[in-house]
């Protein structure tokens, strides 16, 4: 697979790597200590197909490291990242590195049923609606988004209970035309990693399409960026013999100019999840109603609000999409409730996804019974990649961080996560200057 050093009339000639090659040696890196990580492929299933062309010349990657241009081989490179040389950063750059190729698609005839069961069996959040060709050869266009919390919205807390009405059954028989997110927030498969994280956290979103002239050709999701950082951790573990012989380097070092390990920098800045983690946290107690939560996630933007006793331990916490469940299907003025533009999410965090009468039963509930109990949680001396590791590996999307008493001191999130990928390539660039 990879051919590095070359023999006879060939011995002469530059040697490259293209960038996907050199994710796939990370990828590698993950299987050799058993981390579950996807190999990336082709796209299928939207009629179109993408394979970046970049390629790095691997004399240029050794170069700056003062290393030979001749006579390269798979194991120097090892030993090159295994240095801190920042041959991760400097390759994985752009969103086509990263981005998922193998993309779930539905249409907009299919209806909000279908997409509820597709997205269990397929254990995905985020379904690609796509609008068929109209001639023959032609391919899919692409025309939104629908996420869980999308059909979360659509299903009756009655449906299938007593309380059913026919206009629960009605809401489920929907087709995604009805409530698709159309002209989501996007990104090309040339997009800086960065500016697509950014994007991101700025948009509070989960996903993002990856498109090519308006035609579907990945995806990258919150837990494609969380990857990245298990697969720095498994060139951490793998290297941690070379990490311990060498001092520590500090951020003033990184400002001063001087010449910085950013692996092990990472390492040094990121130990613990004191080290990220949100400390000013917003909790709700076990007697609060369903209004009141939603009121606090609308202010802060958030998506989980942990709930604690009157001694301020941790006993529960709630999401968005937990309140999602116990809402009516019905809008204020007694419609069904339809798509959103794009404006409206971004005028009022969840103000389409929220929106009930004031005066419906559901706000009432108490969050007590709402919320879930079975909650992972950390110390503040948890290792941070350990962290990260849970988040991938559990499939959550946060992790409170109680003490020994278990009284709730932080909160880690996937977004803190992304916000401390971003500072990486921040960090970065600057080392560039």
């Amino acid at each position: 697979m990879y051919h590095f050093a070359d023999s006879g009339e060939n011995k002469s000639k530059q040697k490259e790597i293209s960038a996907e090659s050199l994710l796939n040696l990370s990828i590698n890196f993950a299987d050799s200590t058993n981390c579950n990580v996807a190999t990336p492929r082709l796209i299928s299933g939207t009629g179109y197909s993408y394979l970046g062309q970049r390629k790095i010349l691997l004399s240029q990657v050794c170069e700056g490291n003062g290393m030979a241009n001749e006579q390269f081989r798979l194991i120097d490179l090892i030993d090159d990242m295994c240095e801190g040389k920042d041959v991760f950063f400097r390759s994985v750059r752009l969103v086509e590195d990263i981005m998922s190729h193998d993309v779930k698609t539905l249409t907009l005839d299919d209806t909000v049923k279908t997409c509820g069961k597709f997205m269990k069996d397929k254990k995905i959040r985020h379904v690609c609606v796509m609008d068929p060709p109209t001639e023959e050869g032609g391919k899919p266009v692409f025309v939104g988004i629908v996420s869980g919390r999308d059909i979360d919205r659509q299903i009756s807390p009655y449906l299938g209970k007593i309380g059913e009405e026919n206009t629960d059954q009605k809401a489920i028989r929907q087709p995604l035309t009805q409530i698709v997110t159309r002209q989501p927030k996007s990104v090309s498969p040339e997009t800086p990693i960065p500016d697509m994280i950014a994007t991101m956290v700025d948009n509070r979103v989960d996903m993002v399409p990856v498109l090519v002239d308006d035609y579907l050709v990945g995806i990258v999701t919150a837990s494609d960026i969380i990857k990245i950082f298990v697969r720095l951790n498994t060139i951490r573990q793998l290297c941690a013999n070379v990490e311990k012989q060498q001092q520590k380097p500090r951020l003033a070092d990184l400002a001063s100019g001087a010449s910085v390990d950013l692996t092990t920098l990472l390492s040094s800045a990121l130990r613990t999840v004191e080290d990220v983690m949100t400390e000013q946290v917003v909790w709700l107690e076990e007697q609060d109603n369903l209004a009141i939560a939603m009121d606090i996630m609308q202010e802060g933007k958030f998506r989980h609000v942990p709930i604690v006793d009157k001694e301020g331990r941790l006993t529960g916490i709630i999401s968005d999409r937990d309140i999602l469940r116990y809402l009516p299907i019905r809008s204020k003025q007694g419609q069904v409730q339809g798509a959103c533009s794009a404006g409206t999410r971004d005028e009022v965090f969840r103000s389409c996804l929220f929106d009930v009468a004031p005066e419906d039963a559901s706000l009432g509930l108490l969050v007590k019974n709402i919320m879930s109990q079975e909650i992972v949680h950390v110390l503040p001396t948890c290792s941070f990649y350990d962290a990260v590791k849970m988040l991938h590996e559990m499939k959550i999307s946060c992790l409170p961080v109680v003490d020994s008493e278990k009284k709730l001191c932080g909160i880690v999130t996937a977004t803190d996560v992304m916000r401390g990928l971003l500072a990486a390539y921040k960090l970065t660039a600057k080392s560039e200057v």
